[in-house]
């Protein structure tokens, strides 16, 4: 499959950080609406195995005139098979028409435990991170880490572990598949782990959460580079600079006044973190005018569903 041509899917604001991501791992991107088209050698496995923003990942079968499209359905038939999973969009008099390259979610990284009430995706705790300029050398402190998705994937962002190595895709399955060339890129991309520069600190004031933070992080073998500590956010402790805080504040079908709580609470660290860098992921105006600082940046992006502000705050 060389020179591919893929899209990445990922949550709408995400995109110029998924590009990113493409570009090194050495494709060419270009940012579109909900994701990124790419395009290389090798792209749809090293797009699975190696973007952590992405949440799905397709091979661009077809990508022109619409009467030209049912030629490229029986092509990717004969190609593929039966039960091929193709996807056709028509816009106008112009049709494209792709294969899904992941089969289960790309932002299921497997070490989830079970869901909780209000989930963050693995993909967007991966993209506040990348947004946050986060690359594994500074400490990262989440203090409101529920079931330890931002955390757990630091670590991995930090070891440079790739988000899919121990995954295997549905383009595995394809009759074209070259078992050996993907074996080598996920020995190449496993080749470039380190050892953790910084530590994860995570904190939650709920210990059936923390508990289940902790068997999240042991099931992703990354327990021994995750501090977890019980305490409320107004009780945390900033670590020294330069640390990153990231935090996803609780929202939505919560109790207004639990959830005005735990945004004091968060206020009231990030006014003893003057000198911390930090990203908030944000659903309303009104809470974020609980917080002391006011973000150099705000990108919308939508979770779930949910349209949010990514507050990215710099150091004071």
């Amino acid at each position: 499959m060389d020179d591919s041509l893929i899209f990445a899917a990922c949550a709408p604001g995400l995109e110029p950080f998924l590009a990113a991501e493409l570009r090194r791992l050495g494709l060419l991107a270009r940012e579109l609406s909900g994701g990124v088209e790419a395009r290389g050698a090798d792209a749809v496995a090293l797009a699975c195995l190696g973007a952590r923003a992405a949440d799905a990942v397709a091979l661009r079968l077809y990508d022109g005139p619409a009467p030209g499209l049912a030629e490229a359905l029986r092509a990717a038939r004969r190609r593929f098979g039966k039960g091929a999973d193709l996807a056709v969009r028509r816009q106008g008099g112009w049709a494209s028409l792709s294969i899904d390259a992941v089969g289960a979610p790309l932002y299921r990284r497997g070490w989830r435990a079970r869901v909780g009430a209000a989930p963050l995706r693995e993909s967007l705790a991966a993209g506040m991170l990348l947004a946050a300029g986060y690359d594994g050398t500074r400490v990262l402190l989440d203090p409101m880490c529920g079931s330890g998705t931002i955390a757990i994937e630091a670590a991995e962002m930090a070891i440079r572990r790739p988000p899919g190595g121990a995954r295997r895709f549905a383009f595995e399955g394809w009759p074209e598949h070259d078992p050996a060339r993907t074996g080598a890129l996920r020995a190449k991309l496993r080749a470039e782990e380190r050892a953790a520069p910084a530590g994860v600190l995570a904190s939650d004031r709920n210990a059936g959460a923390l508990r289940l933070a902790a068997k999240n992080a042991a099931a992703a073998g990354l327990e021994h580079l995750i501090r977890f500590e019980r305490l409320d956010a107004a009780r945390v402790l900033p670590p020294p600079a330069p640390a990153l805080i990231a935090v996803n504040p609780p929202y939505g079908l919560r109790l207004a006044s639990e959830v005005e709580s735990a945004w004091q609470a968060l206020g009231a660290l990030l006014g003893r973190a003057e000198g911390l860098a930090a990203v908030v992921l944000a659903p309303e105006r009104r809470l974020e005018r609980l917080l002391p600082r006011r973000p150099a940046r705000a990108i919308p992006l939508r979770n779930g569903g949910l349209a949010c502000r990514l507050l990215l705050f710099e150091p004071g």
